[in-house]
């Protein structure tokens, strides 16, 4: 039974975490005086769900480049 409430744990944890579908695009951000790749997995509005392996819906004003996505998706 232990194992079980263990198994389930562990599954609902990693299903939570990661995705199954590859980025669209990558963008890229400043953070902190750097520039980085953020992941794209999804347009919708001017909005960019992004991010890995926890994502988070961000505004276009939020990326320095958003070309490679604006391409994709026009």
């Amino acid at each position: 039974m232990k194992n079980i409430i263990y198994l389930i744990a562990i599954v609902i944890t990693i299903s939570g975490c990661a995705s199954n579908t590859p980025p669209v695009c990558y963008n890229k951000a400043k953070i902190f005086n750097a520039v980085y790749d953020i992941a794209i997995f999804k347009k919708e509005n001017e909005k960019y769900l992004a991010g890995y392996p926890f994502h988070t819906w961000a505004d276009k004003s939020q990326f320095i480049d958003t070309s490679s996505c604006d391409i994709l998706n026009p």
